[in-house]
Parts: structure tokens; sequence; C-alpha cells
């Protein structure tokens, strides 16, 4: 009697295999997906922080009436925000596009005389994933200088 496997039993293991392999990878992508995500709401987050700690700094600048405008770069640049470790030719790198978010821009104003931040972002699916973001009552007027 020969010792082995059956071409029957060897397919039966592949299907089982490829079976497990189709329920599997749908949702470790969606994981993953998911993870980028979180992390992009949590790195918003913390740039929201750093720009009311700079707002707070320079409230002289400040309104209630209208919001400033400062970019990432100048968040990074100015020792508000710290750069990534691993980032190429940029500052901060989107988790979910792998894109540069060092351009975005965050608008600072005061509320209760303290600085109150918002991301200005038109179009992103990705801000209105992060319902932390949205600002309803802030000055919709972008202020001079």
């Amino acid at each position: 009697m020969k010792k082995g496997f059956t071409l029957i039993e060897l397919l039966a293991v592949i299907v089982i295999l490829a079976l497990l392999a189709t329920i599997a990878v749908p949702s470790a992508i969606a994981i993953s997906t998911s993870i980028k995500k979180n992390l992009y709401c949590e790195k918003v987050d913390m740039l929201l922080i750093d720009a009311e700690r700079w707002g707070d700094e320079h409230s002289s600048r400040l309104s209630e009436d209208c919001y400033y405008e400062i970019k990432v770069e100048d968040l990074v640049e100015q020792g508000i925000t710290k750069k990534e470790n691993d980032t190429k030719g940029s500052y901060i790198i989107n988790p979910v596009t792998n894109e540069a978010m060092d351009k975005n821009v965050i608008g600072i104003y005061l509320k209760n005389k303290r600085a109150t931040a918002f991301y200005v972002e038109t179009n992103s699916e990705l801000i209105d994933a992060c319902d932390k973001v949205v600002v309803s009552d802030r000055p919709t007027t972008k202020c001079n200088g």
C-alpha cells in the first residue's frame, strides 16, 4: 500500500483554504482601513490641539468674529507640532492616502477668551468621519492678515 494523499484529499484541502481566505482577506482589509481612518482622526485631533495651543500663545491676533488660518507646516516649523520621523519630504503624512498634510489649513478663533480650532477642508470624506472635528458655531468669515 502506498503512503500519501490522494488527489481528492489535496483538492479538498485547497478548497477549504480558499474558502478561509475569501472570508479572512476582506475582513483584514476592512480592519486595516478602519485603523487607518482612526489614526487619521487622531492626527487631526492632535493638530487641532496644537493649533489651539498656538492660538492661546497668539491670542492678540484672534477674534470671536472671524477666524485666522494657519497651515500644518507652519505649526511644525514653529515647533508647535512635532514632525513625524518616517516622513520623506514632508512633515505629517495622511495614513489613509499617504499624502502630505502639510498644506492643510486649520482655522483658529477665540471663543470665551480661549482659542478654538477647526479643520478647514470642505471636500474631504475623511474629515466628515472625524465627528469631533466639526464645529457648528464657528465664525464663517476669514480674518484679514
